[in-house]
């Protein structure tokens, strides 16, 4: 007897989705997906309350994109990622969901299949806040990434914005030092209302450099004393905001 399932999901690219899972994997152990006719949405904080990602994939992104009635699924992350198999980009990913259990199907040259069954999680309550950001950069995702793995080791990353042309990843301690700039085309678009730099955690900001592979380009903000907002547009549509806490 075949399953019966509310959740009906194809998205033509598994290994987008698979990259979400991961980058989410990465910050907690355990997340809850939200299905409903808007979307897919995943909101997650991190054990230590430092860094918070909210992830958004809206209907017209999926091939079909069928639910029934809304459902909310928890999935065990770190047991999922362990034993799925990397998709190529080719793939194509089914996803099929009901109140007790949840599939993928990753079809490409074989049809890979998993199933597993949903556990309980707490949906991630996060009080609104409005934050008055003083520096907006629109960056080129890869050079992003290269910047930020030049810095590999330093332990801590200040970001840096004194006019609307550059912006420094600099070793919090002086010494290594990546720079983004509009003249040599890795900034797209940047505005910068007062000068600002600020700490933020280097091992945090690694967790989600994954996502650099399915994103063109990464909205970057952040402000003297304020949280680093790293906003990711999908490719195949949908997005993925990370908040992270500046350090102390």
């Amino acid at each position: 007897m075949s399953e019966e399932y509310v959740i009906e999901l194809e998205h033509p690219s598994a290994k987008t989705f698979v990259t979400i899972l991961e980058a989410l994997g990465n910050i907690v152990d355990e997340a809850l997906f939200s299905f409903t006719n808007d979307g897919v949405v995943v909101k997650a904080l991190d054990p230590a309350k430092v860094a918070l990602i909210e992830v958004k994939i809206p209907p017209e992104a999926f091939l079909t994109f069928k639910v029934t009635k809304d459902l909310s699924v928890g999935m065990n992350l770190s047991s999922l990622i362990k034993s799925i198999a990397k998709p190529k980009k080719t793939d194509k990913l089914t996803f099929k969901a009901n109140e007790q259990f949840y599939e993928l199907i990753i079809e490409g040259v074989a049809v890979k299949r998993y199933k597993y069954r949903s556990v309980e999680v707490s949906a991630t309550e996060v009080p609104e806040v409005t934050l008055d950001f003083k520096v907006r950069a629109l960056v080129l995702a890869q050079a992003f990434k290269a910047a930020v793995k030049d810095l590999k080791g330093i332990g801590s990353i200040a970001f840096i914005a004194e006019d609307d042309q550059n912006l420094y990843l600099r070793a919090a301690e002086g010494g290594a030092e990546a720079k983004l700039s509009k003249m040599g085309g890795s900034i797209l678009e940047m505005e910068v209302s007062e000068p600002s730099r600020c700490v933020y955690d280097e091992d945090y900001i690694t967790k989600i450099l994954n996502l650099t592979g399915i994103a063109e380009n990464l909205e970057i903000k952040f402000g003297n004393d304020l949280p680093l907002r790293l906003s990711f547009n999908l490719v195949d549509g949908g997005s993925v905001n990370y908040l992270l806490a500046p350090k102390a």
